[in-house]
Parts: structure tokens; C-alpha cells; sequence
């Protein structure tokens, strides 16, 4: 009899233990159904969206910051760039401006150093004293370095074609040679070049 419940006890435990094991496999089931609904567990489904919306607004935002960083990027360009032609145009301008003034401050040194060539020609045609020629010739010496250091040459214009470009005809004359006809045979004034640019015509008689 004792022997009888306790196999009752032990089939009834079996079946408890049967009916537990079923239900937990019936839950897992169903969890696994609602897992298996959307791709995603229904429980989680509303972070899930959250965190994809997240993740759209921080897509979004790093677009708009690529976007702001390449306009200032562009702006920044621009302004160097704008910066660096206004620099260009100021250094241009300045040195124009020095360029003209000591251009003109040269221009007016000119009549000077004709005069010294005038005044060195006449001593050769007459008695003076050789140390006021030799004076004379340093100092003449003198005025021509300074221009050549300032950038100032003379035109060559003696025996060259006339070129109105550097050259103002003043007069004609006879040609003394067939060689010279159309050529420049004498120099009334000295013509100059500033770095190129024509400081002064020079004044010049054409062979005919």
C-alpha cells in the first residue's frame, strides 16, 4: 500500500514536472513566434525604432556638417585668394609710384649731365688747366653711375636707323657717306632709358 502512493507521489511529481516543461517550451514558442514577426522582438521594437531615428538625425546632422565645412572651406579660398591679388595690386601700385617719382627725380638730373658733357667738349677746344678737366671728368664719372645704379642707360642712336620709338629727327642733312643715307649722323641731345622705358627722346639729325 505504502509502496503504491509512493509510486502515485512519483507519477504525480512527473507529471507536474511534464506540464511545467511544457508550458515553458509553449512560452519559449511564443516568444520566438513574436521574435520572429518583424525581425525584431516585439518587446524591443519601439527602442529599436528610437534608435534608429537616432541614427538618421545623426546622419543627417554629419551631412549638414560636411556640408557647412566645405562652404567655409570654399570661402576660405576665396579670401586668400582675394587677399593675395589685393597684395600683388598693392606691391604693384607702390612700386609704380616710386618707379614714377624717381623717374621724374632723374628726368630733371638729365640737364645736369648735359651740361657737364657740354663743358667737358668745350675744355678740349680750348686752354684749360688739365686739373679742372680732370675734375670736371670725375664728376661727370660720378653722375653717370648713379644713373646706371638706378637703372638708367643712354639710347644708342649714332649710326643706327631712325626709330621713332626712342628717336625725335630734329633736323636733316647731307649724308657725308652713301652708307649713312636714311642713318642718324649726329646726336643734338642724348636720349635715356629708365629699366627699359624711354626716360628721354633722344634728339637726332638724319642723314638724306
Amino acid at each position: 500500500m505504502k509502496k503504491k502512493r509512493e509510486n502515485e507521489k512519483f507519477e504525480e511529481g512527473c507529471a507536474q514536472e511534464e506540464s511545467q516543461e511544457k508550458q515553458s517550451s509553449e512560452r519559449e514558442a511564443s516568444c520566438e513566434k513574436n521574435s520572429m514577426g518583424n525581425g525584431e522582438p516585439q518587446e524591443c521594437g519601439a527602442e529599436g525604432n528610437a534608435v534608429e531615428e537616432r541614427a538618421e538625425r545623426l546622419d543627417a546632422d554629419l551631412e549638414a556638417l560636411r556640408k557647412e565645412l566645405a562652404e567655409t572651406k570654399d570661402r576660405l579660398l576665396r579670401l586668400t585668394a582675394e587677399f593675395d591679388n589685393y597684395r600683388k595690386r598693392t606691391l604693384r601700385e607702390r612700386s609704380e609710384l616710386i618707379s614714377q617719382a624717381s623717374g621724374k627725380t632723374l628726368e630733371a638730373l638729365l640737364p645736369v649731365v648735359d651740361d657737364f658733357d657740354r663743358a667737358l667738349a668745350s675744355c678740349e677746344k680750348c686752354d684749360t688747366l688739365p686739373s679742372m678737366v680732370e675734375g670736371l671728368e670725375l664728376i661727370r664719372k660720378s653722375l653717370y653711375g648713379f644713373l646706371k645704379k638706378e637703372g638708367v642707360e643712354e639710347i644708342e642712336a649714332k649710326g643706327l636707323s631712325l626709330d621713332t620709338d626712342v628717336h625725335d629727327a630734329v633736323a636733316k642733312t647731307p649724308a657725308p657717306e652713301e652708307k649713312l643715307k636714311g642713318k642718324i649722323v649726329d646726336v643734338v641731345r642724348k636720349g635715356y632709358k629708365l629699366r627699359g622705358v624711354v626716360l628721354r627722346h633722344a634728339q637726332v639729325v638724319v642723314g638724306e
